[in-house]
């Protein structure tokens, strides 16, 4: 990796210790694209379902531009990092705002979310097909998309 990137060995252990340090940097620079992604245009929409419906398709857009890197964040055990729970925490409170089920609702949908994109977008599921479930779980009527 060092030769890679064309620098020495001590510099690359001086700056992530270990492969765990390595494997650390990797989770954060992937979730913080991720939100980059997803959290400015979440803040812009106006209702609960408006925002389900965001979310949903950034995600599906992330996901299925960053395969590679939303892949070795499921296979880190990158969704159990401090920095997704981070995100997830501000992603969920944002749905729950003005949502009839409240911020558990939100959190489950977030989660549900996280959990099944990657394999919505490799059977080539429509957002829509999802967001319609998930709003009924965060006690909403499906709105059309």
């Amino acid at each position: 990796m060092a030769a890679a990137a064309g620098v020495s060995r001590a510099l690359v252990h001086t700056y992530l210790g270990d492969r765990r340090g390595l494997i650390d940097a990797v989770q954060v620079r992937i979730v913080g694209r991720l939100d980059a992604r997803v959290a400015p245009s979440l803040a812009r929409s106006e209702d609960h379902a408006a925002r389900l419906r965001t979310l949903v398709g950034a995600l599906f857009a992330f996901v299925g531009e960053e395969r590679e890197g939303w892949g070795v964040l499921l296979a880190s055990g990158g969704l159990d990092h401090p920095a997704l729970h981070g995100v997830r925490a501000r992603w969920a409170a944002v749905l729950a705002d003005g949502a009839p089920g409240g911020e558990v609702a939100a959190q489950a949908a977030v989660a549900a979310l996280l959990l099944g994109i990657g394999g919505w977008v490799g059977r080539g599921t429509e957002p829509g097909a999802v967001v319609a479930p998930l709003l009924a779980g965060l006690g909403a009527p499906a709105a059309p998309s």
